[in-house]
């Protein structure tokens, strides 16, 4: 059975400019000193149907990073990505139907709502028919 997920060797670079103090206001805006973070270093695994993962680690370990690489928000610097044999970052519109994600503790939920319109409001939003809607209640 082919897994659901799959990963290979993926990684991500976060490259910025940094001012140094020591040059002037001109090198620093056309010639700034680069700075590379590596976020996500050649990590490789998969996941097939009904199986479970877990992301676990320290603050800025990049467990945030690849979740957002594997939904399509960023792109790897290299490596490859399938979920549910899509592409994310060539497929995210049609990936975004199947998976959900939410980030920095903030609800997906409406809080004016209860939780029961809140799922109906999405599920119209992602084109769900009320059959579908019903059932994933």
């Amino acid at each position: 059975m082919d897994p659901i997920i799959s990963v290979h060797n993926l990684s991500k670079q976060f490259r910025f400019a940094v001012k140094n103090p020591a040059h002037g206001f001109l090198r620093n805006l056309f010639n700034p000193e680069r700075k590379i973070i590596t976020a996500v270093d050649g990590i490789s695994f998969s996941v097939h149907r009904a199986e479970s993962l877990a992301f676990i680690g320290p603050n800025g370990a990049g467990k945030s990073t690849c979740i957002k690489m594997l939904t399509g928000i960023l792109y790897p610097t290299s490596g490859s990505i399938s979920v549910r044999g899509l592409n994310p970052q060539k497929d995210r519109r049609a990936l975004s139907y199947h998976i959900g994600t939410v980030f920095g503790q903030r609800s997906q939920l409406m809080f004016n709502l209860p939780v029961r319109d809140s799922f109906e409001l999405f599920g119209k939003i992602y084109g769900l028919s009320n059959a579908e809607i019903a059932q994933r209640q």
